[in-house]
């Protein structure tokens, strides 16, 4: 069953009274879609999964290595008086590695970063999936207005064609204004079928996203037909939630660096233990200590490999700052015009087009018209009808865009400390 707009969308859009159909009872509002998206989208279900992992990456991080336990047996299974156990040495010991160098603090200072990052991510996820389900639902409004609309003009160019056949019964018209009639009505049918599809589409769209196993639901909500104030500047100022993940994706960098470079630090390995003698049935305590010799490796490729990725996270950040001011100055730009636009064709446009189509048609009832003045007059409205769908559009999708631009995170850089 076609999903009808909403009767008062309809009625300021379009204009002209719709035949009433059987709605379903249930109905779907812009804010149980974008609640539906978030509770049910996969990729919001991997950020999460991937914030967890980087939790659990800071557990780890803080953990000290395992001690090691050896135990030794020599001086047995040979020859002469060692040709048995009873001339055996064992030796049991007690190893513990000491980090040096900050090597400990300095990886759970990257892991905490990668916490937060993650933390950025999934809400960006949130943020992103919001402004789709916005996007989404403007099309939809949009399709169901512009398929509302075509059928209005297929029911017009009907009326006139029947009107324009009585005149030529009538030997008042000529037979080449009804081939015209006829042709402008097979037109409105074309555009109306490309409608229904586009509506189709839109709905399965929105459906996708929200993962609603109802696509026919009704949409209800007047947010489309709403024009909102444009925003001031100092609406958009302040940092995104894409600039606070670049700059804690900078602080990790960082850290990562750091955790490298500690890395060039040898680690000392004590130990402690006992030796049995089976001769003598004595014991001795041992106690030694092991650094590494630093000579082959010194880390030096994974030092510089980490600090070439800081320097591509600075700059990474530097492109972002960029990169949403000229998205913010687009977004505002087709924000206010949008607004402009389809406050203009409410107010002005569209009125004075109603007012010349009913001129029109009673110009040619009374014979003081042509034709193609009425159907030239039928065109400038219906244009005037889908400019306002596209504006308001238009402006619904500048705006979901520019809400993406400006939201802030609902986490901090702190959040790794849990």
């Amino acid at each position: 069953m076609r999903i009808h707009f909403v009767a008062t969308l309809a009625m300021a859009i379009a204009g002209v009274p719709l035949a009433m159909a059987q709605q379903p009872p249930a109905s779907l509002t812009l804010e149980a879609a974008i609640a539906q998206a978030l509770e049910t989208a996969p990729r919001t279900a991997a950020a999460l999964a991937r914030r967890q992992a980087a939790a659990a990456g800071v557990d780890q991080a803080d953990v000290a290595p395992n001690p090691e336990l050896s135990v030794e047996m020599e001086n047995f299974q040979g020859s002469g008086p060692y040709r048995d156990f009873r001339s055996s040495e064992r030796t049991y010991s007690l190893s513990q590695t000491l980090e040096l160098g900050g090597k400990r603090g300095a990886r759970v200072d990257a892991a905490r970063a990668g916490l937060s990052r993650a933390g950025y991510d999934l809400e960006i996820s949130r943020l992103d999936l919001t402004r789709d389900v916005k996007l989404a639902f403007a099309e939809a409004l949009a399709a169901e207005a512009d398929l509302a609309l075509t059928e209005d003009q297929v029911r017009l160019a009907g009326e006139v064609e029947r009107a324009i056949q009585a005149r030529l019964d009538a030997g008042r018209e000529a037979p080449i204004q009804l081939s015209r009639a006829e042709i402008a009505r097979r037109q409105a049918g074309m555009l109306r079928d490309q409608a229904k599809r586009r509506a189709d589409l839109a709905r399965q769209m929105l459906a996708a996203l929200t993962g609603s196993q109802q696509p026919d639901l009704r949409l209800v909500d007047d947010w489309f037909k709403r024009l909102e104030n444009t925003p001031a500047p100092a609406a958009t100022a302040g940092e995104s939630a894409d600039l606070l993940r670049q700059q804690t994706a900078v602080r990790q960098g960082r850290a990562d660096l750091a955790v490298e470079q500690a890395k060039a630090i040898p680690d000392v390995t004590v130990s402690a233990g006992f030796r049995q003698f089976r001769e003598g049935n004595d014991n001795a305590f041992l106690v030694g200590i092991s650094v590494p010799i630093p000579v082959f490796d010194q880390n030096r490729g994974a030092i510089a490999r980490a600090r070439a990725e800081l320097t591509a996270a600075e700059a990474d950040l530097a492109a972002e700052r960029i990169d949403r001011e000229r998205r913010l100055a687009a977004a505002t730009a087709n924000l206010a015009a949008a607004h402009d636009n389809a406050t203009a064709l409410q107010g002005q446009i569209i009125p004075t087009a109603e007012t010349a189509f009913a001129a029109a048609q009673e110009g040619y009832r009374q014979g003081k018209f042509s034709y193609l003045e009425v159907l030239e007059a039928q065109r400038t409205l219906f244009e005037a009808r889908r400019d306002l769908i596209n504006s308001l559009q238009g402006f619904h999708n500048a705006r979901a865009e520019l809400d993406r631009l400006t939201a802030t995170a609902a986490v901090t850089g702190a959040e790794g400390a849990r």
